[in-house]
């Protein structure tokens, strides 16, 4: 009987070390071996002193054209995305299979109005250092008003699974923007 609980324990342990390792190791494959998508940033409010150190990113590929409300009942939501002419991501149309490609990224919500649908992508927070958290979000701020949009992330998919990769302004890696145009 002894035996038996031990058992059953270790196999319990087990599972619940599974679960987050997998999940782990998935966005790891993602980020490794994921499709690059580029999309670009729309302006946001980028305020939010509760939450901590991120730049809360908001998409214009997140509205598009549609003739009809998508409905999906209780499945989930997946985004099939095609290349637009100047290289950014566009959402061809909504599904809820994703069929192992490298085009379908998840969405958290739906919304239809007006012969527009509109979505949010999971992916909508790029968190930066403390150290650097001041001058990235003035930098994406400056960056990303309507009159200035020269912000996009790179967003990496594979297989129905979506990862930020990257946040460039003026076409460089946030990193290297603030480095070059930090105070001497």
């Amino acid at each position: 009987m002894k035996m038996l609980r031990i058992l059953i324990f270790g196999v319990v342990a087990l599972a619940q070390l599974a679960v987050p390792a997998t999940m782990v190791w998935q966005r790891d494959q993602t980020l490794k071996q994921g499709r690059i998508w580029k999309f670009r940033t729309a302006p946001v409010d980028p305020v939010d002193v509760i939450r901590g150190r991120y730049i809360a990113l908001r998409f214009t590929a997140e509205e598009f054209a549609a003739p009809a409300k998508f409905e999906a009942g209780n499945k989930p939501v997946y985004a099939v995305l095609k290349q637009s002419t100047d290289g950014f991501a566009e959402i061809d149309h909504l599904t809820t299979e994703a069929a192992g490609t490298d085009d379908a990224v998840p969405v958290e919500s739906v919304w239809w109005w007006g012969g527009k649908q509109q979505v949010r992508f999971p992916f909508n927070k790029f968190w930066v250092a403390e150290a650097n958290a001041t001058a990235a979000e003035r930098a994406y701020v400056e960056n990303n008003r309507r009159d200035n949009q020269n912000a996009y992330v790179t967003v990496r998919v594979r297989r129905g699974d979506a990862a930020l990769d990257q946040l460039y302004i003026d076409n460089q890696p946030l990193s290297e923007y603030l480095r070059a145009h930090s105070p001497q």
